[in-house]
């Protein structure tokens, strides 16, 4: 294997879990915004509150929706402007961070985007 193929699988690999990464976030932010509208009832109650407010959880939602989009933003820039890959992988990082105070992608969307914006800032 030459150089060039290992630092396009590096990449390849970057776009690949950032994009996974971004759809899960934005499953995650569809989904508590479903159940915050549709079936609050089922949803546990909010620490520090005496029930579950559906403002807070669709604001939550909301913020975990242009997270997720932003993250997947990055993905795409990964894939299409590769000679940004540094800013784009402390993007990606910065943005799965806030996301687990909705979910983070189910848990798994945080730790890919975490991964992949590593893999994509480590990249020479």
């Amino acid at each position: 294997m030459n150089k060039v193929s290992v630092l396009s699988e590096r990449s390849a690999n970057a776009f690949h879990l950032v994009l996974a990464a971004g759809l899960l976030i934005i499953a995650n932010a569809v989904l508590l915004g479903v159940v915050a509208r549709w079936f609050i009832g089922i949803m546990p109650t909010l620490p520090g509150s005496s029930g579950n407010d559906p403002t807070l959880l669709i604001e939550l939602a909301t913020v975990g929706l242009i997270l997720g989009v932003i993250v997947l933003f990055g993905a795409l820039m990964l894939r299409f402007r590769p000679a940004n890959k540094k800013g784009w992988g402390i993007m990606i990082i910065v943005l799965s961070v806030p996301s687990v105070i909705m979910g983070g992608g189910f848990i798994v969307g945080f730790i890919l985007g975490i991964l992949g914006g590593k893999i994509a800032f480590s990249g020479k």
